[in-house]
């Protein structure tokens, strides 16, 4: 898994770890952004070593180490729908999403999470594009 991690996937204000025995280190993402963080990036954000859990507690600020499927984009399947068909995903679209944001998604400024996925590979399901091919891209990216 670290062969694919790029650091600079890795939110600015991102908390860091350095708690070198801590026993949850090889499941954490904090722990795995802070092994990890170029020499490069002169500082970051981190744990406060007085504020590590006591041997056998567990740690408060685990995070574990997750990537989650997120998708940028819809153009390219609106197109390939019939016309009046694209014209009712792009109205119902604009109810789902202020115009501003629906902006952002459509180009590439704004990822969809998991949950937002569910719902446009649905309208697009009712609106008859069942291949899968919904969005424009789609990549697996680290759950920070």
């Amino acid at each position: 898994m670290e062969k694919e991690f790029d650091y600079a996937s890795v939110p600015h204000d991102y908390v860091h770890c350095f708690h070198v025995s801590c026993p949850q280190a090889d499941a954490c993402l904090r722990r795995l952004a802070g092994r990890l963080v170029p020499a490069s990036v002169p500082h970051v954000r981190a744990m406060n070593p007085a504020a590590y859990p006591p041997e056998g507690e567990a740690c408060a600020w685990f995070k574990p180490i997750r990537r989650i499927r997120m998708a940028w984009g819809v153009r390219e399947a609106i197109r390939r729908l019939p016309y009046d068909e694209g014209r009712g995903v792009v109205s119902a679209l604009n109810r789902m999403y202020k115009k501003a944001t629906l902006n952002r998604i459509t180009t590439h400024k704004r990822p969809l999470p998991p949950a937002e996925q569910k719902r446009i590979e649905a309208l697009f399901a009712r609106h008859g594009l069942t291949d899968g091919q919904v969005f424009d891209r789609v990549e697996m990216v680290y759950d920070w």
